[in-house]
């Protein structure tokens, strides 16, 4: 059985939440859910800040964004990882995730909810899924062990 997405968790210490600078908060929140790539933090907050207009974007706008965020930011190579294929895996992740829906070619949070109600609706059920699928397969092999 093909997983529907691979999400891979991390812990944080609360004290990671006392940030002021909001990147350093995205960052935690994408570490937590094992997402690292800058590729996808600069992708994720573009979809944070066009929510905050709410504005859903096309892929080619999503690319457009980020080479200014990154313009903002004096990153030297502001094109590095912003090919349209790797944009297009990092949608995919988060479509796959709940977190965005894409319509008519148009990428927002899912159901242009805010972010943390798309993940708490869309996203925290999967974890549950693979959680209870998790605990039956422990199950299964306790079973197999003849742990008692």
């Amino acid at each position: 059985m093909k997983p529907i997405a691979d999400i891979q968790f991390r812990w944080f210490d609360d004290s990671s939440l006392l940030t002021d600078d909001p990147r350093e908060a995205l960052e935690v929140f994408l570490g937590s859910i094992g997402v690292t790539s800058d590729v996808a933090l600069d992708l994720f907050e573009v979809l944070l800040i066009s929510r905050h207009h709410d504005l859903a974007l096309s892929t080619r706008e999503i690319k457009a964004n980020i080479v200014e965020l990154r313009k903002r930011r004096r990153v030297r190579e502001l094109e590095k990882g912003l090919t349209d294929r790797n944009i297009q895996v990092w949608l995919s992740y988060f479509n796959r995730i709940g977190l965005i829906d894409s319509l008519g070619g148009k990428h927002r949070f899912t159901g242009n909810k805010k972010p943390s109600r798309a993940f708490r609706e869309e996203t925290m059920p999967l974890v549950e899924e693979c959680l209870k699928f998790s605990e039956r397969a422990l199950l299964k092999v306790e079973e197999y062990y003849k742990i008692k």
